[in-house]
């Protein structure tokens, strides 16, 4: 493990602290303002859609990788600065457009994609690799237990949860100033690409962006607002709820690795991913809180499992050359797949709030079937 990993991982678990705390807090906020659940889905769905498209217009900037990410880094400082100094609806969306935040609970920032090509470049075995992406998404779900401990305390004052939001943004940049990055152009995913590639890039591509359909119904917002409107809790008990969530997410991670080197990525991947799957389909279906709260834990216990196995895979089977592209279209893939999912959400809340989970685990389960049968004959 390099210092450039694990100065990587950290930036990632400060941006995963960061969203992940306005993804639990901005419902309630919004709900203090006295917004109602249609509403606060439809700013929901305005975060993902802008989200998207200024990160689409992020990866046109052709400089280098360092002033990229201390770019991307620092508008997300202007934006949490926005928030705090002007904690209102109006600053709200001024942050959104600015930071790009999507409030999915997921880093799915430009930030990712630049983040993953400079360890891929930094390692050279498979083992190191899919120990560098363990670590690097281990601590982000530490981070995302960090950020709900937080806010089961700090929840009484959201200007105090927006200073340190604040102050997180600014440690972010300053990380970046001390990584020694790849001296390479970053280019328009849309560059010149082999043909085998290109066409290995939109099948999964095409398979990310089912699988981010189904995430954007059940991203850490909408699970937040659902057990608000279902069972009327406060910021502090969903704090509480997501401490659980992100413990055993994250060390399930750790767990990952382990798995990997015993049946593979795609098995990896496809197999944890069924499974938790199956259990989110059966969060709502008996109505009791604590209930609702068991089968989210056990639904976490393998919901990220896939997600170092992926990270891995993608940087493995798609050429070094081609990583920056592959990586950038399927941040863009899986930004746009998540658009509709606050939409489709606010309405099911007004006649079938159950509907979520359901809807969620049988999209994502259609996308687990459908990896499988493309790459199962693949050995990583």
């Amino acid at each position: 493990m390099n210092k450039t990993d694990l100065l990587l991982s950290a930036t990632k678990s400060i941006r995963s602290f960061i969203f992940i705390t306005l993804s639990i807090s901005v419902p309630f906020f919004l709900s203090e303002l006295g917004i109602d659940p249609l509403f606060t889905s439809l700013i929901l769905l305005f975060a993902m859609a802008t989200s998207t498209f200024f990160i689409y217009l992020y990866t046109l900037l052709k400089i280098r990788i360092k002033a990229k990410l201390l770019l991307l880094g620092s508008l997300l400082l202007v934006a949490t600065a926005i928030l705090f100094f002007d904690p209102t609806l109006p600053g709200l969306l001024a942050a959104i457009i600015i930071g790009a935040i999507s409030f999915s609970g997921k880093d799915i920032a430009t930030n990712q994609s630049l983040e993953q090509y400079t360890i891929g470049h930094a390692t050279r075995s498979q083992r190191e690799k899919n120990l560098a992406f363990t670590l690097y998404n281990f601590l982000s779900y530490a981070a995302g237990t960090a950020a709900s401990a937080f806010l089961f305390l700090v929840h009484d004052g959201y200007q105090n949860i927006f200073l340190i939001v604040l102050l997180a943004s600014a440690f972010q940049v300053f990380l970046y100033l001390l990584v020694s990055f790849p001296e390479q152009l970053v280019s328009h995913p849309a560059a010149k690409l082999e043909p085998e590639v290109k066409s290995r890039i939109r099948l999964l591509g095409s398979l990310f962006l089912v699988d981010s359909l189904g995430g954007g119904l059940v991203n850490t917002s909408i699970i937040s607002l659902w057990f608000e409107v279902e069972y009327h809790i406060t910021l502090s008990q969903a704090g509480l709820i997501f401490i659980g969530v992100n413990v055993i997410t994250a060390i399930s991670i750790i767990i990952s690795g382990y798995i990997s080197t015993s049946i593979g990525l795609v098995r990896t991947m496809v197999y944890t991913h069924i499974t938790s799957n199956i259990f989110l389909f059966l969060v709502p279906v008996l109505h009791f809180l604590t209930w609702s709260e068991i089968l989210l834990f056990i639904r976490q216990t393998t919901s990220q499992m896939d997600v170092p196995a992926r990270d891995s895979f993608v940087n493995t089977i798609i050429p070094e050359d081609s990583r920056i592209a592959g990586n950038s279209s399927f941040l863009a893939i899986r930004n746009v797949g998540q658009v509709p999912g606050p939409g489709i959400a606010g309405a099911l809340f007004e006649f079938f709030p159950s509907g979520v989970f359901m809807a969620a685990a049988l999209t994502k389960i259609s996308y687990d079937l459908a990896f499988f049968l493309k790459f199962r004959k693949i050995r990583v």
